[in-house]
């Protein structure tokens, strides 16, 4: 089924990723609590639906509070990060640039804040499912102009971190930053200390200069042989 665009005032959830603690721990605080609430109408809702299929009486009641409980569900769900990133995971190519910020703030709340990102009451479904899905979707439909310059910081801080799940999913954008700005952050970080970030540096420079290729782990575990 096909999301219906959510709406309403999305701007505070970019205080997730503000720089000072107190603003961004009362964004935290709001999404989680909208959360809370939409778990709780889903747990609801699904007892209802059993009960409703259960009884042999008061069936009307029980569609009535029923269809109440999955308002309420879909209601608080589309107000936190996710009814966004579900409106953008559902456009067409001609509307996805207006999700596309928020596309970014995901990703970037991943990669500086991943503690309160990753925190079990900040996320009802696979977080490592949602980061999957915007990266290949981004790599499916293109990287949207406004927000290059944030994927091309994301791709370099993930070249220079520890891995974190899905970060190999980054490679297939590279592909779309052939601005030298972009390429020649990489470069230098061929140079880097650490052995494991040059050889990621290298294999993203080879993943430019060969736009016909897809990047894959198998390709990134094949070039590593041969480059090793």
């Amino acid at each position: 089924m096909v999301s219906a665009a959510p709406r309403g005032d999305y701007s505070w959830l970019f205080d997730l990723v503000a720089v000072d603690p107190v603003v961004r721990h009362h964004a935290l605080a709001r999404h989680q609590a909208l959360l809370a609430a939409a778990s709780e109408a889903l747990h609801l809702s699904n007892g209802l639906w059993a009960a409703h299929h259960r009884s042999r009486s008061g069936q009307a009641r029980l569609a009535a509070r029923l269809d109440q409980a999955r308002a309420d569900f879909r209601w608080h769900q589309a107000q936190t990060i996710h009814g966004p990133l579900d409106a953008f995971r559902d456009a067409s190519d001609d509307d996805r640039a207006r999700w596309a910020p928020i596309v970014a703030l995901y990703l970037r709340w991943e990669a500086e804040h991943p503690d309160e990102w990753g925190a079990p009451e900040s996320w009802m479904w696979s977080r490592w499912g949602t980061k999957e899905m915007l990266l290949r979707r981004l790599g499916r439909g293109g990287l949207p102009a406004a927000i290059r310059p944030q994927i091309a910081e994301l791709i370099l801080a993930a070249l220079r971190r520890p891995y974190r799940c899905k970060d190999w999913l980054y490679a297939s954008l590279v592909r779309q930053l052939h601005d030298s700005p972009f390429l020649h952050e990489v470069e230098t970080l061929t140079s880097a200390d650490d052995p494991l970030v040059r050889l990621r540096a290298q294999f993203v420079l080879h993943v430019a200069a060969h736009p016909e290729q897809t990047p894959t782990r198998t390709s990134w575990r094949r070039w590593l042989d041969a480059a090793t």
